[in-house]
């Protein structure tokens, strides 16, 4: 009965975290606010002032935007998990493409104040496994959708420095299923719950600007259900129970530096650095609310729960360049380094496979008026870190991931009134 514990507080933790918080980014936060961004890797993100994700990535950037604007746009991700087993079993986690949604409205209210909302998704994942492959116990899919309203405002103190403020009001939903060894287990959660970020931007010369971000974390209060089916033995007739779940995540309080230079009429290079406080993510408690007679069946497996996660802080850096064609398109590149949260390969998770990763971007921006501008982004990461799975019970390795890669495709659409 210990590996019934064991492997259903593994089930509840893996689902109840990605509710709350998401695989694209470090842990599995999502970077992916502006597919103009994505063409640069989302160096200088924020403070370019050539679209609206300012509102997202550094409110003070706003100033940067002058009138009132819109932007709408999207990006596809495809996730790769080519995995095999040292008994030499195959399985992959891709699931079909998401599309990472992203809305803006920025309006300048005088020549002193500025006023945005965004519509983000700023975490989210989907993986999926056959049920019945070999390694079950880790995860055999997952799907994560977040939903967050962020008003911000922004004051230009000076030609020299910028200040922004904003609230995130956020939503999130999570369903994953996981192989228990004697059943299979599927969850639902989700929550409702909100956070702050702050902004500035400092601007030494009309041609050099800095910026530095903060994003708070959100402390999700999650509740959702847990369902056992196909139990074997005498657990089949604990077969189709659901049981209430709660618990509390925080997801992880960011810091970014960003700066870009025009050094010319046509080139402009910018850069950043990105600090997430995943270490936070160092354990879980989860509560059920067990029926006696359950409760009784099950020794107690499903009561309150303490698991393991150990993560660590993870950090992103990344160089772009933008070069102004003519007045009517600019073309962009970007490269970044990405580093993993998980620090002891033993405790990753199949439905999490995270990796460090290096990313690899272009992009472009067609301008066919004054007042309407299109722009798309490409970028292929490349898993580079370790991959290796272990098995939960005797913590032995039992495969490794060949390739951990994702393919991204962003594109959106400006418009200012």
């Amino acid at each position: 009965m210990s590996f019934m514990k064991k492997s259903a507080a593994a089930l509840v933790l893996t689902g109840v975290a990605a509710a709350t918080s998401t695989a694209l980014a470090a842990g599995f936060q999502l970077t992916e606010q502006s597919s103009l961004g994505l063409g640069r890797a989302y160096a200088g993100a924020g403070i370019v002032g050539d679209d609206l994700s300012a509102v997202h990535y550094n409110p003070a950037g706003m100033t940067l935007l002058e009138g009132t604007r819109f932007q709408a746009g999207t990006t596809w991700i495809a996730l790769n998990a080519d995995y095999n087993g040292k008994d030499g079993s195959s399985e992959n986690g891709r699931l079909k493409g998401q599309m990472i949604p992203a809305g803006y409205v920025t309006h300048q209210v005088n020549d002193k104040i500025w006023l945005g909302f965004a519509m983000t998704v700023p975490f989210g994942m989907g993986t999926e496994y056959d049920k019945n492959w070999a390694e079950n116990q880790r995860g055999t899919d997952a799907k994560i959708y977040t939903f967050d309203m962020n008003p911000n405002i922004a004051y230009k103190v000076s030609d020299f420095i910028s200040v922004g403020a904003g609230v995130s009001v956020q939503y999130a939903k999570a369903k994953l299923g996981m192989g228990l060894g004697v059943g299979q287990g599927d969850i639902e959660g989700d929550s409702w719950d909100w956070g702050f970020n702050l902004g500035v931007m400092i601007s030494p010369t009309d041609k050099l600007r800095f910026g530095l971000a903060y994003r708070s974390s959100i402390e999700h209060d999650a509740e959702g259900d847990f369902t056992f089916s196909n139990g074997q033995g005498d657990l089949a007739a604990v077969n189709g129970y659901v049981f209430n779940m709660t618990t509390s995540i925080e997801t992880p309080d960011t810091v970014m530096l960003t700066s870009t230079w025009e050094t010319t009429d046509k080139l402009r290079l910018s850069g950043l650095i990105r600090w997430a406080n995943w270490s936070d993510f160092d354990e879980l408690k989860i509560k059920n609310t067990v029926p006696g007679i359950v409760d009784s069946m099950t020794h107690g497996a499903f009561r309150e729960k303490t698991v393991i996660n150990e993560w660590q802080d993870t950090w992103l850096f990344s160089v772009g360049a933008d070069y102004r064609i003519n007045d009517a398109f600019t073309v962009r590149g970007g490269l970044a380094y990405e580093t993993s949260p998980v620090d002891d390969q033993s405790t990753r998770m199949a439905v999490i496979p995270d990796t460090d990763r290096v990313w690899f971007s272009l992009g472009a921006s067609w301008y066919p008026t004054q007042d309407l501008q299109f722009d798309v982004g490409a970028t292929y990461l490349m898993g580079v870190g370790d991959k290796d799975l272990y098995n939960r019970v005797d913590g032995e390795k039992v495969g490794e991931f060949d390739s951990l890669d994702a393919y991204l495709l962003g594109v959106q659409m400006q418009y200012r009134f």
